[in-house]
C-alpha cells in the first residue's frame, strides 16, 4: 500500500509548523479577547455603513426618481406605461429607506442601549431653621 501526501497538503502542513510557533506570544486568551473585540468592532461599524448607504443612496434615488416619473408622465414626456400606484409606491418605499438609520439606531437604542429607568428614589428638599 502506497501512501503518498500531495504536495498542496504539504505545503500547509510545512507553513502551519513555522507559523504556530510565532503565534505563541499572542495566543493567550486575553490577546484572543481582544481581537475579537476589533474584529466585533469592524464588523458592527461596517454594518453602520451598509445601514445609512442603502438607506440614503436607495432611499433618495427612489424618491428623486418617483418625483422625475411624476413630472415626467405630468408632462407627457414619456413614462406612459407607469402607473401613478408605481410611483407612489417607490416614493412610500423611498421614504422608508431614507428613514432607515433612524428606525435601527430608535431600534438598537431601545433593545440594547441605555434605558430611561424609574427608581422610585425622589429629590426632597430640606430647610434648616
Amino acid at each position: 500500500m502506497n501512501v503518498r501526501i500531495k504536495s498542496h497538503v504539504a505545503l500547509a502542513l510545512g507553513a502551519t509548523a513555522l507559523v504556530v510557533p510565532a503565534l505563541t506570544g499572542v495566543g493567550h486568551a486575553q490577546a484572543i479577547d481582544e481581537m475579537m473585540q476589533t474584529a466585533t468592532g469592524h464588523v458592527n461599524t461596517a454594518w453602520g455603513y451598509l445601514i445609512n448607504s442603502v438607506g440614503f443612496i436607495g432611499g433618495g434615488g427612489l424618491l428623486i426618481g418617483s418625483l422625475f416619473s411624476a413630472y415626467k408622465k405630468h408632462n407627457g414626456m414619456g413614462g406612459n406605461n407607469t402607473s401613478y400606484g408605481k410611483i407612489l409606491g417607490a416614493a412610500v418605499v423611498g421614504t422608508c429607506l431614507l428613514a432607515l438609520p433612524f428606525y435601527e439606531r430608535t431600534a438598537s437604542t431601545t433593545l440594547w442601549g441605555s434605558k430611561a429607568t424609574i427608581t422610585g428614589e425622589q429629590q426632597t428638599i430640606k430647610f434648616n431653621q
